[in-house]
Formats: C-alpha cells, structure tokens, sequence
C-alpha cells in the first residue's frame, strides 16, 4: 500500500499531483540534484575548505574575497558545467584556476589540489531525501523508472554510486554525455527514445520551474513540479500539472495513473 505523509498542495489553483489528465502513465522520470539529492548544504563548506588548502600556500588570501570569487566564477562557468563535455574534475580545475587567477595568483598545478579540496568537501555534506528509497521501492516494477539529469558525466554518475541508485534507473540521461541541457527538448526527447515512450505516457518530476517544468511541458511529457521551499505558483511562466512538497505525494498520483 502506497504511503502519502503530506496532503497535496493547492497554490494557486495547482493542486498536486490529482490534477493529471487521464492518461497512462508508463513511465516515470526524475530530475537528480534538488529532487532526489539535497545539495543544499554542500557548497559553502567546500568553499570553504578550498579556501583553507589554498591559504596553506598563500596566506595572503582572505576568506571573504574567495568566497566573492568563487561566486563569480560559479556564474561564468554557468553554461559549461551543463554543456561541455569535459569531465566534472576538468571543470573544477578550471574553476579554482580562475578563482586563484582572480586573487592573483596564477598556478595552475596547485588549482587541482584546491579543486580536490573542495570537491571532497561538497561530497561529504551530500543527503538522499529521506524518502526516496522507500518511494523507489513502491514504483519499482510498476513504472519505467529514468533519470534526466545537467551537468558533467563523472560528477553525476557517482552521485548515483554513491547512494546505490544506478541499478534503479534505466534509461539515466546526462546533458554532459548528450552534449544538450535542461531545458532543451532534444535531451527529453533522447530519454523518451531510450525509454520507448511517448511524451503522453511519460511523467517528469523535478524542481526547477525553467530547467524541468519548462523543458518537460515543452515536449508533452506530463509535469510534477517538487516545490520542497513552498515557492509561489503564481509566478511561474509555465504551469505543471501537479505539485508535491516531497515525494510521498508522488504515490498516490502514481497509483491512480497506472490503473
């Protein structure tokens, strides 16, 4: 028997997941960092302890200004850290090159122990939901399960290691292997061809109104938007079908769709 531990929200006239059109659903797909994985807590102590390795070196550093640079990089390298095919332990090299470069310092060798720092920080303070395991389980055997997921291939896939969820998913589809984004339509369209489904059939869960909600409406795929912060509906540009606040709400939706 599916558990449900919250009620459905209502914002705005969206209610959660009960507002679906009538259609069989086959296939379920998730978004990764933010819907199965809380990253939340993980950036500001690997900045941190990239700080500290780099201030052994150079004592002159101050927190405050890698703390601004670091943010400033993290903008610039934006659109890379979802595109370019280069390895996620590339991209942080670069990243505290260009950090180390904005301070005054140009040594590229010391940047990947900084970016080793800091990578091992960011991966020691990374959680699975709480409830995820045991939702997996409930839709396991049920539904196609996948994963459409931005970034880099290295970085992503052993995020998925890491909590034993690769044997979960087939088709996982990666924007750093495909060479598209979120929310271009072309990297739904590839999980939707692996997984041997039509948009209709197929429901993507995620949390970001443009990169999930956006990209997955944009190719017909039913949508549940993941608002865990109890953002405003009323401001989105596009609506999804559905809203939960976690993923136990996903269960009763499920339910229903698969009879």
């Amino acid at each position: 028997m599916f558990r449900n531990s919250a009620k459905a929200q209502d914002q705005d006239g969206l209610d959660g997941g009960a507002t679906l059109p009538p259609l069989k659903l086959t296939a379920i797909f998730f978004d990764l960092d933010e819907t199965l994985l809380d990253t939340s807590g993980c950036r500001p102590p690997a900045v941190e302890a990239s700080f500290r390795v780099a201030a052994q070196k150079y004592p002159q550093l101050n927190l405050e200004a890698w703390r601004k640079a670091s943010e400033e990089v993290k903008a610039e390298m934006h659109d890379l850290w979802l595109n370019s095919p280069n390895s996620g332990a590339e991209l942080l090299r670069e990243g505290s090159y260009r950090i180390l470069k904005k301070l005054g310092i140009d040594d590229r060798e010391f940047a990947t122990h900084v970016s080793q720092a800091y990578y091992q920080a960011w991966v020691s303070h990374l959680k699975l939901f709480p409830e995820v395991r045991e939702v997996l389980a409930a839709l396991r055997g049920r539904f196609r399960l996948g994963v459409i997921s931005n970034g880099p291939s290295d970085i992503q896939r052993y995020k998925l290691k890491l909590f034993d969820l690769e044997r979960e998913f087939d088709p996982i589809v990666i924007s750093g292997e495909v060479g598209v984004a979120k929310p271009d339509p072309a990297i739904f369209r590839r999980a939707l061809e692996l997984a041997r489904v039509s948009p209709p059939e197929a429901l993507y869960v995620g949390d970001s109104p443009v990169y999930d909600i956006v990209g997955a409406k944009g190719v017909g795929m039913q949508m549940v938007w993941v608002n865990r912060n109890s953002l405003p509906a009323k401001k989105l540009e596009v609506k999804p079908d559905g809203i939960v606040r976690d993923l136990w709400e996903l269960l009763t939706l499920a339910e229903s769709k698969k009879s």
